[in-house]
């Protein structure tokens, strides 16, 4: 998520380095080689399987037109005191050191090549340019990896140079969908313009687009049941005029007159039989809905009940983005047998849901879904739970419901074992899934094992006491649940309110800049309600959570955005 991105060229400041895996002799050598020379950064093998491998050898690579630009005659020396030979974080220094930078070892660089995003986390991104640092942390190897940069071919393909710890001195294509994306890229001595991906997600300030208490974007009056009304996003709230695919709106449905349920679909498509967000009689209730644009630039809302409606447009992606629209589409319903036996999930069951290659999402290219989940008529009060099969249950939420009470949320989960996902339920209900769109392999958005990371009722991250009415806490997110400590723009979580002692709307922003006039979530008194919300991470590696009611404040990160 890109808040501010700009074409430029790096001047040289000193930088910290990585290295790839090694075994328990090579850690031994290691310990070694720091006590009598007092070198760093040893690096592992890289596993060549994972890229395409355009040469291997100084001399081969210097006859196939890769060169080493003079390394081989000079890898006896320790660059930045790094360890000497095969070592990619000496290669690199020794590269950097011919851009222009001294033969001085920065003060934030120590230990192995994972330690070189997090020294340079000012001069790193997610764009490539000639020149830069490639760097992996502990995701490439036990010590992580680095390579320098030798040509860009776009922003989703370089063309790197590295040499290994017990290894060799090799080229490599890498691409974005390759499965080893660098964790970012470190502009320290830059030898050519930064490439910046266009198709990442786009966060504008939360601007309200639609709210019909008023008249603002449509006529001021309830929607009436069973209608529809178009939404014009395009142009609007910093949104551009064109090349919008998906803009991701937070949506309230206002005290309707009876339960039912809202539709979020493209202006002039026929109307699918899916939901985005589930609503009781009376009950304000807010959800973030991913929706895809007409060719017009407006979005159709469908509401079951005559309802109010309020929209705010939080960020967008562009018709090229990596979150991939589609109009929503059920996949599962148990009360007529769809995609599942015809048979309620008991408590406490799950189901496992193709995704890949099952007919909307592609077979190959794609590392995450975004989906509706609902509970239909649930027969107790609990919550609904997606992640990927195969792996272990998370003990976060992503949908809660109350006992008959049908509710909606949306989940981005990974795929997991045969391109599936699994849905819990901790009661008995129906269930209803509709696929609103897939991530790229290598999009700007990690999905990641969903982690609890704040419980006001336990004191996980915050005092075990509920939070005052119109009252925040400070939510550290870097370095927590699975999110890097570097690189990261914004986070997805899920935001829960436990029974909250008055009608609660919880709002949650980067921590340093002023709170939002619009809330992601609004609770009713005494009741259990969540919502999934993309928040930019403050300067200080937090987010900030304010709740105008007491009550219990629950945070589950469930993944993040690179910058």
């Amino acid at each position: 998520m890109r808040l501010a991105r700009h074409l430029r060229e790096h001047s040289g400041h000193p930088s910290t380095p990585r290295g790839s895996g090694r075994s328990r002799m090579a850690a031994l050598l290691v310990a070694v080689a720091s006590l009598v020379v007092g070198t760093v950064g040893l690096a592992g093998p890289a596993r060549s399987a994972e890229w395409v491998v355009l040469c291997t050898g100084y001399d081969p690579c210097q006859t196939a037109g890769y060169p080493n630009a003079g390394y081989k005659t000079n890898a006896a020396t320790s660059w930045w005191r790094q360890s000497t030979g095969h070592n990619c974080t000496n290669y690199v220094a020794y590269r950097l050191v011919q851009n222009g930078l001294p033969n001085v070892k920065p003060a934030t660089l120590s230990g192995n090549a994972y330690n070189w995003g997090p020294a340079f986390a000012d001069r790193s991104n997610d764009d490539p340019a000639v020149g830069s640092v490639a760097w992996w942390n502990t995701s490439f190897s036990a010590t992580g990896h680095v390579a320098y940069v030798e040509r860009v071919v776009s922003a989703d393909e370089i063309l790197v140079s590295e040499d290994n710890w017990g290894g060799d001195f090799r080229w490599r294509k890498v691409t974005r969908t390759g499965g080893k994306w660098p964790n970012g890229f470190i502009h320290l001595r830059d030898q050519g313009a930064t490439v910046i991906d266009t198709d990442v997600y786009r966060a504008v300030l939360p601007t309200r687009v639609l709210d019909t208490r008023t008249g603002l974007g449509a006529p001021a009056a309830k929607v009436a049941a069973g209608a529809s009304i178009a939404v014009q996003v395009s142009g609007r709230a910093g949104i551009p005029a064109g090349g919008v695919g998906t803009a991701m709106l937070n949506v309230t449905v206002a005290v309707p007159a009876a339960a039912g349920y809202l539709t979020s679909y493209p202006s002039g498509a026929v109307r699918p039989g899916s939901r985005s967000v589930s609503f009781a009689a009376g009950e304000t209730v807010s959800e973030l809905v991913p929706a895809r644009l007409g060719t017009d630039g407006k979005v159709s809302l469908y509401s079951s009940s005559a309802t109010n409606l309020v929209a705010e447009v939080v960020g967008w992606y562009p018709t090229t983005g990596h979150l991939v629209p589609v109009t929503p589409t059920r996949v599962v319903d148990t009360r007529t047998g769809l995609g599942a036996p015809k048979v309620r999930v008991p408590a406490g069951g799950t189901i496992d849901l193709p995704v890949a290659g099952a007919g909307v999402v592609p077979a190959t290219g794609a590392s995450a879904v975004a989906l509706d989940i609902s509970a239909a008529a649930p027969s107790a009060a609990g919550w609904l739970t997606a992640y990927p099969t195969g792996s272990a249950r998370p003990v976060t939420a992503h949908v809660g419901y109350d006992a008959t009470t049908s509710m909606t949320g949306m989940v981005v989960s990974r795929l997991g074992a045969g391109g599936k996902v699994t849905i819990h339920s901790t009661a008995q209900t129906d269930l209803l899934v509709d696929v609103v769109g897939w991530f790229r392999t290598g999009a700007d958005h990690v999905a990641i094992a969903p982690s609890r990371i704040v419980d006001t009722r336990t004191g996980l991250g915050a005092p075990a006491a509920k939070v005052a009415a119109g009252s925040t806490i400070t939510v550290p997110v870097l370095g927590r649940g699975g999110v890097p400590t570097v690189g990261v723009s914004a986070v997805s979580v899920t935001l829960t309110a436990v029974t909250p002692a008055a009608t609660a709307s919880l709002t949650a922003y980067p921590t340093g800049l002023a709170r939002p006039t619009s809330p992601n979530l609004t609770v009713p008194v005494t009741r259990t309600r969540t919502n999934w919300v993309v928040v930019p991470v403050g300067a200080d590696g937090t987010i900030t959570v304010h709740t105008t009611a007491v009550t219990h404040l629950v945070v589950d990160v469930q993944g993040y955005f690179k910058k």
